[in-house]
């Protein structure tokens, strides 16, 4: 927790029991006891407001567990976070002053709040509580029956020249490519000294034209194609057109797609299962819940359809028998 929000956490209390206790405040009368009771609690005041420890950790309780206590220690997101909830209990206390609270389509919007609220409460709850599973078990079998997705990605070895067509047209540059290659069919082992002598890659500094460890969607689309269709370590391109000019590519290695033993995505696999699992339950759940049908009363869709848009039919929602 940052020192800014230690500090201000202090000095509200500070300042809370630094408040004068006047002669109607004695023991036993209502005003001191009622001082007592939001000292209890209490973590942040503004004006006539006061915002109190069960508060802060019912909106605590709405991050997810896994990112809860990073939120915590970090004083800059609580001290956003108590001036938000600061805020909406001002303007609340204003509209209740108003007298607003008491309008009645304002009533039936904070009952659907509060229902909204507790569904989704209770709905964590349930997954919460969802019995246990032999996750380890439900992992394998997933493994065993669905290998493509517990595959390696295919990679190449592969070493290119750049002709670029920026300071030649394409003519020449396609001439100057085919002439390189050429020059390689008739010794491969000048490769890397063509890369320097030739390429345009202004990485051939730093890796002499070579990319080791390929995976697809890494290259351009036409260099990238060519590339995973090559078959023995040693051939070479004829020239591969891309928007930076032409490539000689030369195949170094191709490490086809394996299978992943079971104990390296063990734990990655168990999570999935545990999700599974628990989605499975839920849905279990909401389905034996919501098993029974929906029902309109004769009448009811007109009576609402009426309130918004009048006589005119033609604006009325349709719902499916």
């Amino acid at each position: 927790m940052k020192f800014e929000f230690r500090l201000l956490a202090g000095a509200l209390l500070m300042g809370l029991l630094l408040l004068p206790l006047r002669a109607d405040d004695a023991p036993g009368s209502g005003l001191a006891d009622a001082r007592d009771d939001v000292l209890g609690d209490v973590l942040a005041i503004q004006g006539d407001v006061v915002l109190t420890q069960a508060e802060i950790d019912a909106a605590f309780s709405k991050i997810p567990a896994q990112h809860r206590l990073a939120f915590i220690r970090n004083g800059d997101r609580v001290n956003r976070m108590i001036g938000d909830l600061l805020r909406i209990k001002i303007v609340v206390a204003d509209a209740i002053a108003a007298g607003y609270d008491e309008d009645s389509l304002v009533k039936s919007r904070m009952s659907m709040a509060a229902e909204k609220e507790l569904a989704e409460a209770w709905m964590a709850k349930v997954k919460q509580d969802t019995p246990a599973a032999d996750y380890a078990t439900l992992a394998h079998e997933y493994y065993l029956a669905n290998p493509d997705a517990f595959m390696t990605e295919e990679i190449v070895d592969v070493s290119h020249i750049l002709v670029n067509s920026e300071d030649r047209s394409e003519e020449e540059a396609l001439q100057l490519a085919s002439s390189i290659r050429e020059q390689l069919l008739a010794d491969p082992a000048r490769f890397e000294e063509l890369v320097m002598e030739f390429s345009d890659d202004p990485s051939k500094g730093a890796n002499q034209g070579r990319f080791a460890r390929t995976k697809r969607g890494q290259m351009v689309k036409a260099f990238e194609d060519k590339a995973f269709t090559m078959e023995n370590a040693g051939d070479i391109s004829e020239p591969v057109k891309t928007a930076y000019g032409y490539h000689i590519i030369r195949l170094n290695a191709k490490f086809p797609a394996r299978p992943v033993p079971f104990e390296e995505v063990k734990a990655q696999a168990m999570t999935r299962a545990r999700e599974k699992h628990l989605e499975a339950y839920r849905s279990r759940y909401l389905k034996k819940l919501l098993s029974d049908p929906i029902e309109l009363p004769d009448g009811a869709v007109e009576a609402m359809a009426k309130r918004h848009f009048g006589e005119d039919l033609e604006l009325w929602p349709v719902f499916e028998e």
